[in-house]
């Protein structure tokens, strides 16, 4: 196997996984929305990272705009995007379905000031 197809394939791997576990988060945090202890499942979700250090979570784009980096080294916390309308194969042609992305945060404790340069 060539290294980029190898790269390419551990990849797809890691999303699956990825998705695979935000999956499970999901269901484990859907009988709190459902009683209304929160409003949505990101919510829920994002309760669950929340710790005394991990307080604010943002996305990459909006730490940067704030003046702020990343460490180097930080995982970030998955939640679900916002879902995407797809058009399903040709043989259902006319169907749609929704796609939950994955959106990638970062914590307060994940970003340093961005020094001036």
């Amino acid at each position: 196997m060539e290294p980029t197809t190898q790269i390419q394939t551990e990849s797809l791997s890691n999303a699956k996984a990825a998705r695979e576990a935000l999956k499970a988060i999901s269901n484990a945090v859907k009988p709190l929305v459902k009683a209304g202890a929160f409003n949505s499942v990101n919510e829920a979700i994002l309760s669950t990272y929340k710790t005394e250090e991990h307080q604010e979570f943002k996305k990459f784009w909006e730490w940067k705009s704030q003046g702020f980096t990343i460490a180097k080294g930080a995982k970030a916390f998955p939640v679900w995007a916002q879902p995407v309308k797809k058009q399903a194969s040709q043989e259902t042609e006319g169907e749609e379905y929704e796609f939950f992305p994955i959106c990638y945060l970062f914590s307060n404790a994940q970003v340093r000031r961005a020094a001036n340069v």
